[in-house]
C-alpha cells in the first residue's frame, strides 16, 4: 500500500482507492443500463442501474464504502450494477459528502435525499437501503434520518460488511492493521474525521440498533477486523423472521470489490439478492 489511511492526503486516499476499485473489478453485465442522475433538490447525483424487465419493482438505495473519506458510485459500479442484475430491482448508487470537508450530518442529510429522488423515480414504490463498509452506516443513519411515512416505505436493509463505530473489539485486535487502515488508531482516526460528536450529534448505528424493526441482511467477512461491528449489530436488532446474519468464511473486508470475477463475491451477492427478492415480492 502506498498511502496510509490514517495520516495520508485525502485526495491520495481517494486517488489510491479509485485506482485500487478499478483493478479489482470484473465486467458490468451487459444487459443492465447506466443512467448519470444530475444533482438536485439537495440530492448529491449518482448512478441508476436498470435491469431488463419490469420497472415497477421497489428501487435499492446503495451507499458506497471508503471510510467516510474516499470512494463513488463510479468505485461501487461493478457492485451495484451486478445488484441491479441479481435482484431484478434497479439500484440507485448515491452520491454523498466526505469527511473529513463535511462532518455529520452531511452524510445522514444526503442518504435521505437520495431516498427522496429514488421515490421520484417512474413507477417507484417501496425502498431496499443498501451499502458496504462505511456506506452500510451511512445507509442506517439514513434510514434513521427518514421521515415516518417514508420509513414505512422501506422493505429491508442489506448491510455488507459495515464499519458501525467500533474502535476496539477482538476482531480489530487480531486482524486490524495500519496497512489495512483497519487497526484501533486508524479507525479512530476515520470516525473523528465526521467531526466533535459534542458539536455534531453524531450517533452510531450500534446505539441506536434497537430502533431498527426493518428486515436485514447483515453480512460479514470472517477475517475483516470489523467484523464484530456486524455480530454486535446484529444481536442488537430487535427480533424479526426474516433478518439474516450471513458469515463469509476465508474473506477480508472489500472482498465484493472483485464482483464480477470472484466466484464468491458473485455467490455472496446472489444470495443477498435472493433474501432481497423474498423481502419485497413475498
Amino acid at each position: 500500500m502506498t498511502a496510509s489511511w490514517a495520516h495520508s492526503d485525502p485526495n491520495l486516499l481517494r486517488a489510491h482507492h479509485a485506482r485500487d476499485a478499478i483493478i479489482q473489478a470484473g465486467p458490468v453485465p451487459a444487459d443492465v443500463t447506466e443512467t448519470v442522475l444530475q444533482p438536485r433538490d439537495g440530492f448529491r447525483g449518482g448512478l441508476l442501474f436498470t435491469p431488463p424487465g419490469d420497472l415497477g419493482a421497489p428501487v435499492i438505495v446503495y451507499f458506497h464504502g471508503g471510510g467516510f473519506l474516499a470512494g463513488s458510485p463510479e468505485t461501487h459500479r461493478c457492485v451495484t450494477a451486478w445488484l441491479a442484475k441479481m435482484s431484478g430491482l434497479r439500484v440507485l448508487s448515491a452520491r454523498y459528502r466526505l469527511a473529513p470537508e463535511h462532518h455529520f450530518p452531511a452524510q445522514r442529510d444526503d442518504a435521505v435525499a437520495a431516498c427522496a429522488m429514488a421515490a421520484t423515480l417512474p413507477a417507484a414504490g417501496d425502498l431496499v437501503l443498501a451499502g458496504d463498509s462505511a456506506g452500510a452506516c451511512v445507509a442506517l443513519w439514513g434510514l434513521r434520518g427518514l421521515a415516518a411515512e417514508q420509513r414505512h416505505q422501506v422493505r429491508g436493509l442489506v448491510l455488507l460488511y459495515g464499519g458501525y463505530g467500533l474502535t476496539e473489539s477482538a476482531s480489530i485486535a487480531r486482524y486490524g492493521t495500519a496497512e489495512n487502515g483497519l487497526d484501533a488508531e486508524t479507525l479512530d482516526i476515520m470516525y473523528r474525521r465526521l467531526g466533535d460528536p459534542a458539536q455534531t450529534g453524531i450517533t452510531f448505528p450500534l446505539a441506536f440498533a434497537a430502533e431498527i424493526h426493518e428486515p436485514a441482511y447483515v453480512l460479514a467477512a470472517a477475517l475483516d477486523a470489523v467484523s464484530d461491528d456486524s455480530s454486535t449489530l446484529f444481536r442488537a436488532l430487535p427480533a424479526h423472521p426474516a433478518n439474516r446474519f450471513v458469515p463469509v468464511e476465508g474473506q477480508d473486508h472489500g472482498f465484493f470489490k472483485a464482483t464480477g470475477k470472484s466466484d464468491i463475491a458473485m455467490q455472496e451477492l446472489q444470495k443477498a439478492a435472493d433474501w432481497l427478492g423474498a423481502m419485497v415480492r413475498g
